[in-house]
């Protein structure tokens, strides 16, 4: 079985390492081709793991017309049995290439839900025009299932799956950290994951440093508010990583603190969790569905620094309280969230496609 992944976005992250683990998982039983940004970490990653890689530009414009006609000249070159879309980016532009290939779209969180009503609106229609160019869809929460519906992005014959995304215990180090009271937020630096936020928090713990890792819009803006509110001492910014180095930063972490205003699956939250590193979140879209606040998390439904600090506080000095979250939180995801789950259930997706694409 021969299969094309496109992705826009191929900076570090959740999305990107999710792909990741599709095409070095599956490689036993699928041949690979990706198209991802040129240049990109995401390329970098799959050349190593000796994957045949095409490069495009799919940030010069959101209205770019040469990028459907590429894409169906990569996809026609490739001939591959299926295509697996990730992201609404890389689908309304592949949407437009007139290609009838089967198409398997990943959701990996929606944005359209927090922007104004009237670009909310033509983002609606562009998310209906890629699910309707696509053969199947998958979601990677139910939330994410349940705001399509509301919208009437679903068809009355879709056949929707919801495939959580996994990790393996196995390939995570355990957490050996380096002070009692450090804590940190990765992700990228942009609206959606409101790295302000985290600082207001920070405000709030004044016995605490932390390091906040990643890289984006905001970085400027966040480095000012650092000297504003005079957390230049105990708040470090280290810039974007690699997976791999992520992983070593967040085992030297006491807690994560996730800030967000919307979500999709994110696999830091599962990272964390699988590594033993307590996770305080803002209790938005499908959060709820990894994490039980008090049980394996603490979730926080006022967008307030004063209420994530206080849940910070309150497991780190807890004992009991930290090692029952970390002991449930590691059975969360050994029973919901194993990479050899989210494999397994992705290949019998493929499988059902090619094969009813081949019998029609």
């Amino acid at each position: 079985m021969r299969v094309l992944q496109i992705v826009a976005d191929g900076k570090p992250g959740g999305g990107t390492t999710h792909v990741l683990q599709i095409l070095k998982g599956l490689r036993h039983a699928v041949s690979f081709h990706l198209i991802a940004e040129k240049d990109s970490y995401l390329l970098r990653e799959a050349e190593a793991l000796g994957v045949t890689c095409h490069g495009l530009r799919f940030f010069i414009s959101r209205f770019n017309p040469t990028l459907p006609l590429q894409l169906r000249k990569i996809a026609l070159h490739v001939q591959p049995d299926l295509i697996h879309i990730h992201g609404g980016r890389a689908g309304f532009f592949f949407a437009f290439s007139l290609l009838t290939i089967p198409t398997v779209y990943t959701i990996h969180g929606f944005h359209f839900a927090e922007k104004p009503p009237i670009l909310r609106r033509l983002a609606t229609l562009a998310e209906r025009l890629v699910f309707r160019r696509s053969s199947r869809v998958i979601f990677v929460s139910r939330y994410d299932l349940t705001l399509a519906a509301n919208c009437k992005l679903l068809g009355v014959n879709d056949s929707p799956a919801v495939i959580y995304p996994g990790i393996s215990l196995n390939d995570l180090s355990q957490t050996a950290p380096y002070s009692s009271r450090h804590i940190g937020f990765i992700g990228r630096l942009e609206y959606q994951k409101d790295p302000l936020l985290f600082l207001e928090t920070m405000a709030y713990l004044p016995d605490y440093t932390a390091t906040i890792v990643g890289s984006g819009s905001l970085a400027s803006i966040v480095k000012q508010e650092i000297a504003k509110r005079g957390l230049g001492e105990r708040v470090h910014m280290v810039g974007e990583f690699s997976h791999g180095e992520v992983l070593k930063i967040l085992s030297t972490l006491n807690a994560v603190v996730l800030t967000s205003r919307w979500e999709g699956m994110p696999i830091l939250v599962l990272e964390s969790m699988g590594m033993g590193v307590p996770i305080i979140s803002m209790n938005v879209c499908g959060l709820g569905e990894i994490i039980q606040n008090g049980v394996n998390g603490m979730l926080v439904d006022r967008r307030r620094g004063e209420d994530l600090a206080e849940k910070v506080e309150m497991i780190m000095k807890n004992e009991h309280l930290k090692a029952s979250l970390v002991k449930n939180a590691k059975e969360t995801i050994q029973e919901k969230f194993s990479i050899e789950k989210m494999l397994s259930s992705t290949l019998k997706l493929y499988k059902e496609i090619v094969t009813s694409k081949a019998g029609s």
